[in-house]
């Protein structure tokens, strides 16, 4: 990882996400907290998140078409000009208008979605792109202590933020950091060597099933891959219920809501330092299993013990549990996907993604109608626990090379 580190282009790449993903999760942190102290504000929220998520499962194949054809420095540039053109227009109008509409909130948390959906996908093929594949498992690693760390300085700007500062104060901040990661992430060199001049246009369609029929080739290794988004799903799901079981549950402020987002964020940190390590001893697909593990201990702790100060240990399981699972996932992913189709897989597995994420935040809104967020947290123990059970069942395709795999290309 030294050797990483020396190198000026990770260094730079790796503050300016930190810097864009400050600003992004400030808003993903403040927006949940203002909508559901608002008359209804927990059915808006629970339905806004469906909604962008269906919307944006509609847009994936369009973007991973595009993504396999383009720059991919271009596409995270792109994005940050959109996060810092939607902040900074909804700043100005709340501030000149001097009132917050809820319809405000529920653009702002779209457009945080999308900018989320255009920044990951992009920068996982960047860096595959760029780095040499020696470097992969490390750079999962880092990439995951960058993305938490600045979720770890956003939890805690954002207990404080919302507190003292009007919310298009906070928007404009958040701009800040989108121009300045635009900004440094403008002068990484790239050279676009997976585009050709007479490459022909790939319809978005049949740019997915080329991607699926890449993944029904390896049977064992997609089911491996796609039960071990369910930590991630788990999550998302959860981004609906921890401000509604802070407030509603255990009847507490915005401060420890933040601090909550800093537990999760610290344990994801852990995870970002620590796997790449046991990945190399004991293989990626053990380390998502122990990972998947210690992200139930903690969903049964939200579900089990409602106190703060189990809120926050429970946080610190499910950060290391899910960003474990992630590195674990991505370090399989960079290792076995050739460059060249890495976006169109990559669409296919955010489909399933979002399908996923789709019927648990349905199954979300239903319980906290029903009943309670703590019931919603047992349900989530279900199914992680049943992902566990069909990725142990797919752990051959994954403990042994994979024989019809080609050697991704690297770039130096």
């Amino acid at each position: 990882m030294k050797e990483l580190l020396a190198d000026w282009r990770i260094r730079r790449m790796l503050l300016a996400n930190i810097m864009g993903s400050i600003g992004s999760g400030i808003t993903i942190i403040a927006i949940p907290w203002l909508l559901v102290q608002r008359p209804g504000g927990e059915k808006i929220f629970g339905y806004i998140t469906v909604a962008a998520t269906v919307l944006l499962f509609g847009f994936a194949p369009y973007y991973g078409a595009w993504l396999d054809r383009h720059s991919r420095k271009a596409a995270l540039l792109a994005g940050e000009v959109f996060g810092a053109t939607a902040t900074l227009t909804m700043a100005t109008w709340i501030l000149l208008t001097g009132e917050t509409a809820t319809w405000q909130l529920v653009t702002l948390y779209f457009c945080g979605m999308l900018y989320y959906t255009l920044h990951f996908p992009a920068r996982f093929a960047f860096v595959q792109q760029i780095f040499a594949r020696k470097h992969y498992q490390q750079l999962v690693g880092l990439m995951e202590i960058q993305g938490q760390t600045a979720s770890f300085l956003a939890g805690g700007l954002a207990s404080v933020l919302l507190v003292y500062v009007p919310f298009y104060g906070i928007l404009l901040f958040d701009a800040g950091t989108y121009l300045f990661s635009l900004t440094l992430q403008s002068t990484l060199p790239y050279k676009a060597d997976h585009v050709s001049v007479d490459q022909p246009r790939i319809n978005a369609w049949r740019s997915l099933g080329e991607g699926l029929g890449w993944l029904r080739a390896r049977p064992q290794f997609t089911l491996f891959v796609l039960c071990a988004l369910a930590p991630f799903v788990a999550v998302m799901t959860g981004q609906y219920l921890f401000p509604i079981y802070v407030q509603k549950i255990l009847e507490a402020p915005a401060s420890v809501y933040g601090r909550g987002e800093m537990a999760f964020a610290f344990g994801a940190i852990l995870a970002g330092v620590f796997a790449p390590k046991l990945i190399t001893r004991h293989a990626a697909a053990n380390v998502a299993f122990a990972m998947m593990l210690i992200f139930i201990i903690g969903l049964v702790l939200l579900g089990g013990l409602h106190t703060i100060p189990t809120f926050y240990c429970a946080l610190i399981f499910l950060g290391l549990g899910n960003a474990g699972t992630r590195v674990a996932r991505g370090s399989l992913m960079l290792h076995e996907v050739p460059n060249a189709i890495i976006g169109r897989v990559q669409v296919v597995i955010a489909a399933g993604d979002r399908l996923l994420r789709t019927i648990m935040q349905f199954g979300a809104i239903a319980i906290v109608i029903y009943a309670d967020s703590a019931w919603a947290f047992i349900g989530l123990v279900l199914f992680v626990g049943l992902a566990l059970a069909l990725a142990w069942s797919a752990r051959k395709g994954v403990l042994r090379p994979d024989p019809y795999l080609p050697e991704a290309p690297t770039h130096a």
